[in-house]
């Protein structure tokens, strides 16, 4: 009787130890196979990591605008909201220029990486300390007007003579300066900054403007264009383009494919921008009303449909720099003394 319940006992106590055993195997093995796949998410989402545009390593760099944020540069701002930037592995801060920011110094003070400048005024500022790289010329026309009112009595530029004519002051408005002086008009210059509110109050006879700008902001004061006379400096052998997009030629060296990589996003940006207007003139004064500036989406609108003509004048040369274009800027500087260092266009603009 007793070998029998000792039997019975040690069945049972065999019993109980395989079946804790096998649970013990069990749950070993389940910690292993879980560590498995735990340690298999991790290099799953690892790899995707890696392979996503997103979370790869992105070169930080900033871009300084030639003046306040508006649709003259929306193509940047495209570039960054598509992700055009981020897709050639940048990161880029889209920074105001302006009188109180001008790109050139921003540039050559080393707070800006590119920079935006008409191609005039970076022609005069290239020297051989400081040799500068047109990495892409946005505008391929001439934006640059005088406009008058018929009232003042203004027909032709030798009426300008002992007139008062607001320019922009510094960089901006040098070009005018010097067309003034070739055309031989001693005009009273008269600093502005963006305001036309001189010209609406008759304070000034004329002001330079830009087509796509001021021009739209003096009609849409009430100003009817019957009412001015307009002088375009392409009509007078100043057909000078505008915007194009600057490095100097030291981070050039340095950096060459991030250098051709932010041009080529940022045309992207334009190439988008002008084929999606109303969705970028949205953003535009997204980007102006966060910076408390005033923002008027027709006059954003009218900026980008005048941006399009200049810059897509020749669709498939869009950010190309016509020899003749550096030519006539090196021949106005001459003319007025400002050229201090020849540009050969080879080592100026990036083909």
């Amino acid at each position: 009787m007793l070998l029998r319940q000792i039997s019975s006992r040690s069945h049972l106590l065999i019993r109980s130890t395989i079946t804790l055993l096998i649970g013990i195997v069990l749950i070993f093995a389940g910690s292993c196979f879980s560590g498995e796949k735990k340690a298999s998410a991790t290099e799953t989402t690892t790899s995707l990591e890696e392979k996503s545009p997103s979370s790869r390593h992105l070169q930080k760099v900033r871009y300084t605008m030639k003046w306040l944020h508006q649709a003259q540069f929306a193509g940047a701002y495209m570039a960054k909201e598509k992700g055009f930037f981020q897709q050639y592995g940048l990161d880029v801060e889209i920074l105001q220029g302006g009188v109180d920011n001008p790109p050139y110094k921003a540039l050559s003070n080393g707070k800006t990486e590119f920079c935006c400048m008409n191609l005039i005024t970076a022609v005069e500022k290239n020297n051989s300390a400081f040799p500068l790289i047109n990495l892409a010329q946005i505008s391929q026309k001439n934006s640059s007007w005088l406009v008058g009112k018929k009232t003042a009595g203004i027909k032709t530029l030798q009426d300008l003579n002992d007139r008062e004519v607001g320019v922009w002051r510094n960089e901006a408005g040098d070009h005018i300066r010097y067309f003034l002086n070739d055309n031989e008009i001693q005009a009273h210059i008269i600093p502005l900054d963006w305001s036309i509110n001189l010209f609406l109050y008759d304070a000034i006879d004329m002001m330079n403007v830009m087509s796509y700008n001021e021009y739209h902001r003096i009609l849409m004061a009430g100003v009817e264009p019957e009412e001015l006379v307009v002088f375009n400096l392409s009509d007078y052998g100043y057909d000078l383009v505008d915007d194009g997009i600057y490095t100097s030629k030291a981070y050039y060296s340095q950096h060459p494919q991030l250098c051709k990589n932010f041009a080529r996003a940022l045309i992207e940006g334009w190439i988008y921008a002008l084929d999606h207007p109303d969705e970028t003139v949205n953003v535009v004064v997204r980007y102006m009303r966060e910076n408390h500036l005033p923002a008027n989406y027709n006059h954003q609108s009218w900026m980008l449909a005048h941006m399009r003509e200049r810059i897509l004048e020749n669709p498939d040369k869009v950010g190309y720099l016509k020899p003749e274009d550096l030519i006539l800027a090196e021949e106005i500087l001459k003319r007025n003394g400002k050229l201090t260092y020849p540009v050969e266009y080879k080592d100026f603009f990036l083909q």
